[in-house]
């Protein structure tokens, strides 16, 4: 029997660290939306984990804004749906300095989600068309607003075609210096 979200949560809690990605499978609306556009995605959202005291916390760019969140919360949200860990590979140093970077970037400017722009990204890659998308920095999808964090640690590849809107399943897919925890 395959184990639930939150049971695979808690046998893999005491692993998961500050600077850690968490990537989403859901089953929502939006969800299942992203993973029909994105032709073989599995993954549908992601976030950074942070760590204040021992209580994790999920940073990332959703409905309500970018904003930490309990991450045991989140993730028990995400009722029969699925998560996987990225780490990288990089020392506990650079890890430090970019998370310290999206955090400055997350308290410099309130950014609020970009439906507009997700919604083109998802039409292109749905239809294959290549309608422009115009980036705003004020205004994030969650993959978007984790990028500059994983392109620094090196963790992904960029896409070749950067007029493409980075997805959360492009974080497997361009997975370079990063581990993944199941």
């Amino acid at each position: 029997m395959k184990e639930s979200i939150s049971e695979k949560y808690y046998r893999l809690r005491p692993l998961i660290k500050e600077g850690d990605l968490i990537l989403f499978h859901g089953k929502k609306a939006l969800a299942r939306t992203i993973q029909e556009s994105d032709s073989d995605a599995y993954l549908n959202h992601v976030g950074v984990v942070g760590e204040m005291g021992k209580a994790l916390f999920i940073i990332d760019s959703n409905a309500n804004g970018v904003h930490p969140e309990r991450l045991s919360e989140r993730v028990l949200s995400y009722d029969n749906g699925d998560f996987i860990i990225l780490r990288s590979e990089k020392s506990n140093y650079a890890i430090q300095k970019a998370f310290s970077k999206l955090m400055k970037r997350q308290e410099s400017i309130k950014i609020k989600y970009d439906f507009k722009n997700g919604f083109i990204a998802l039409i292109n890659r749905w239809f294959k068309t290549k309608f422009k998308t115009k980036l705003q920095s004020d205004r994030n999808i969650c993959s978007m607003f984790v990028l500059p964090y994983a392109l620094e640690l090196e963790m992904v590849l960029p896409l070749e075609n950067m007029n493409n809107l980075f997805f959360p399943q492009d974080y497997i897919r361009q997975l370079n210096n990063a581990i993944i925890i199941e």
